[in-house]
């Protein structure tokens, strides 16, 4: 193997992609679980648990009764002049730059209060804090400027990465879930739902394939340790990139029988979400009156781009370079999906990035350095003067100009 091989396998991301590659050829060495049969799954559900989640390709079934909550928010106490929409994407350690840009708005003093807020993977991670306030900017600040890969997963040995699920295990991720997404946080979110605002994170169902949107404040309605610590499973699932980290399993019943359900991290079926396309929202709000004007903001948490390089003829390399294209246009296609069902519904769009010209690296998944440039960037950007694009940019390379421009020069 020749010294540019060895320094790539170094990297994380190639050893990620070379031991997807032995999990393949030893197909059948995994875990065992006891499936739902393809023909059931898409009647599957959780026991003891309604209305708390629908997929993420079709119109939930509950529409109308949403639609209900909704108009009862003016009864639940003053209704702000405009509606706001937050949309958290995927990013993993890039997630910095949200966060960042999160405490920047909030520094600027015009950061709203967000009727919805959805949240993929490591967007996953801040939108509970997101949706709760400004009060919580000091916590995601320290979560993405000082917790290193330790405090987040474990690498497992080799042979037990190949023998099992992933290469991490996530036991430091579920701990701190447990310890900031406590019972009284959760208490507060269902006291937000009752107001008819929403929480709303993605994962993607591996089984099925499909995307999942699950209902945060319904599910804390229940107000037990049970469903806590369901919420907590749904946000690491979300977080859970395939081969890296463990999938999630939820106990679910199809039929007379209860099943396992595999999810994953929501990125791989949607990189950033708001609302399904098959919903024509402001059709929706007319049914109920409401007619604000509603501005959908979106941070996306990655550069839009993928830099230009020689590409070693090994199957490592090219492997994750063509997965690394992959996700990166499919958020793009998600961006243009959002643009355009927004257009269609009269909602304002309003996005931002981490600049072309960025191009900072980090050498590990979680690196305290790299996420607080990237904290600081966010940060800067939401408190410069043009904090956002109205539109998709129709150029994606480094010369590409944008609210950036005057924060990195």
């Amino acid at each position: 193997m020749s010294t540019e091989f060895q320094r790539r396998y170094n990297e994380w991301p190639y050893r990620l992609i070379i031991l997807s590659l032995l999990f393949a050829m030893l197909a059948g060495c995994g875990l065992k679980r006891n499936p739902i049969p393809v023909e059931m799954q898409a009647q599957a559900s959780l026991p003891g648990y309604s209305e708390i989640r629908f997929f993420g390709d079709t119109t939930p079934k509950n529409m109308e009764d949403a639609m209900k909550q909704w108009a009862a928010r003016e009864i639940n106490g003053p209704a702000a002049s405009e509606l706001s929409f937050l949309s958290l994407s995927g990013g993993g350690a890039d997630g910095a730059f949200g966060a960042g840009f999160l405490c920047g708005w909030t520094a600027r003093g015009d950061r709203p209060e967000f009727g919805l807020v959805t949240g993929i993977s490591t967007g996953a991670l801040i939108a509970p804090f997101a949706f709760m306030g400004s009060d919580y900017d000091p916590f995601i600040e320290m979560f993405y400027t000082t917790f290193e890969t330790s405090d987040l997963v474990q690498q497992r040995s080799y042979v037990s990465a190949i023998s099992g699920d992933s290469v991490y295990s996530t036991e430091p991720l579920r701990n701190a879930l447990k310890e900031f997404l406590n019972h009284e946080f959760i208490a507060k979110i269902a006291a937000e739902h009752r107001k008819g605002r929403r929480l709303l994170i993605g994962t993607t169902n591996l089984d099925a394939m499909r995307p999942v949107y699950w209902n945060i404040g319904a599910m804390a309605q229940y107000g037990t340790p049970e469903a806590d610590q369901l919420i907590r499973d749904v946000i690491l699932a979300s977080a859970s990139v395939p081969v890296a980290f463990p999938p999630v399993y939820f106990k679910v019943k199809a039929g007379d029988k209860i099943y396992d359900e595999m999810h994953v991290d929501g990125g791989v079926t949607n990189q950033v979400f708001s609302y399904p396309p098959s919903v024509h929202l402001r059709e929706e709000l007319a049914k109920i009156g409401e007619e604000r004007k509603i501005t959908l903001y979106i941070i996306r948490n990655d550069s839009l781009i993928s830099e230009g390089e020689q590409v070693e003829p090994y199957i490592g390399g090219i492997a994750a370079r063509s997965l690394h294209g992959l996700i990166r246009n499919q958020g793009i296609g998600d961006l243009y999906r959002m643009y355009y069902t927004a257009q269609r519904d009269g909602i304002d769009f309003k996005l931002t990035f981490i600049p072309p010209d960025y191009n900072e690296e980090s050498d590990e998944l979680f690196s305290p350095v790299y996420m607080s440039k990237l904290f600081v960037l966010g940060k800067g950007m939401a408190m410069g003067p043009n904090p956002w694009h109205t539109a998709p940019p129709s150029s994606m390379s480094r010369e590409s100009k944008g609210p950036a421009e005057v924060i990195l020069k």
